[in-house]
């Protein structure tokens, strides 16, 4: 818990100039207070998926931080990471990060790292991108302007800085 509100929920997006091209990725934690703490990051050559799996990374990092104890709910617009963490992943595991192709599971060692931050206490929830939803609609607006290479400002929690 921080400054008096336990955090409630977090947001994350991906965005890519071109797929591959230069991306961004975004977070934002939502808490009881009415506190907001936001980050996001970016690359230069990089596809939308793995943007959409570096913010959520970078979600449970936080997350493990700020609450490691606490239960939260995990709000993203994409399938792919959605239905990767809470279904496909068993599967790939089991026949070595190979898919039911028998290829390669691509975007390993992101999804490796997702699953080592991930924890049954996070609940995982899809949201419909550019659909209104103000959590959605931030995310994006953070992990575009990353992936313009224009970030624009964050709202930081003050116990969060630095």
């Amino acid at each position: 818990m921080i400054g008096g509100g336990a955090l409630t929920a977090i947001y994350t997006d991906g965005a890519c100039e071109g797929n591959p091209g230069p991306g961004g990725w975004a977070v934002v934690m939502y808490f009881e207070d009415d506190a907001v703490h936001e980050v996001g990051g970016g690359d230069p050559q990089t596809t939308n998926n793995r943007m959409e799996l570096q913010a959520a990374i970078e979600a449970l990092k936080l997350w493990r931080q700020i609450s490691p104890r606490g239960e939260i709910a995990l709000y993203t617009d994409s399938e792919y990471v959605l239905k990767g963490i809470t279904q496909w992943i068993h599967n790939w595991k089991r026949r070595g990060w190979k898919t039911a192709a028998n290829k390669p599971v691509l975007n390993q060692d992101l999804w490796q790292a997702l699953d080592a931050l991930n924890d049954p206490a996070v609940t995982w929830h899809h949201v419909r991108g550019h659909s209104g939803n103000v959590g959605n609609e931030r995310c994006d607006a953070i992990a575009r302007s990353f992936s313009r290479g224009q970030p624009i400002p964050l709202r930081q929690h003050p116990r969060l800085r630095g």
